[in-house]
């Protein structure tokens, strides 16, 4: 019976880890609709144009995140380690976050050129301050406070 309490109180912290992990996943799901959404009510497309869009919109944002988290991953490591850094480990660091924007902005460049077979330059640069007031709505409505996980985000100011 004791070896069944102490199994039982080991692997608690697992199920609860676990958890923490679906609702991250979940609220990161319920993040990337809310865009969507948002993306989807602001820009203008035709139907047609949504059939060859949203395909490579989602590649991109994936792309977009996968660079965000490496960035995230240099910055913590950065902070865990900072005070035994020596001049060379801050400059890799600082090359590290150089050659991440410098990807980042290469992965705009490639975009962007895709974009241009399927939407207009005008709703290319519509989608961009689209982009901005969805993060700028959402930090606003996170700094608020109060708000459910399952609320949209605000509606676009007029462009």
């Amino acid at each position: 019976m004791k070896n069944i309490k102490f199994i039982i109180m080991l692997s608690l912290p697992f199920f609860a880890f676990s958890q923490e992990m679906n609702e991250l996943n979940e609220r990161g799901k319920r993040m990337q609709a809310r865009k969507i959404a948002f993306v989807s009510n602001s820009l203008e497309i035709s139907p047609k144009q949504s059939e060859s869009f949203w395909p490579i919109y989602n590649v991109y944002s994936s792309e977009l995140k996968s660079i965000y988290l490496k960035k995230k991953k240099v910055r913590r490591n950065y902070m865990l380690n900072k005070q035994s850094m020596n001049d060379v480990d801050l400059g890799l660091v600082i090359d590290s976050l150089f050659n991440l924007d410098k990807e980042y902005l290469d992965l705009k460049i490639k975009y962007v050129k895709q974009f241009s077979n399927i939407i207009s330059n005008k709703q290319m640069f519509e989608l961009y301050i689209i982009e901005e007031n969805f993060k700028k709505d959402l930090l606003r409505k996170i700094k608020k406070g109060g708000r459910k996980p399952s609320d949209p985000p605000f509606p676009p100011p007029n462009i």
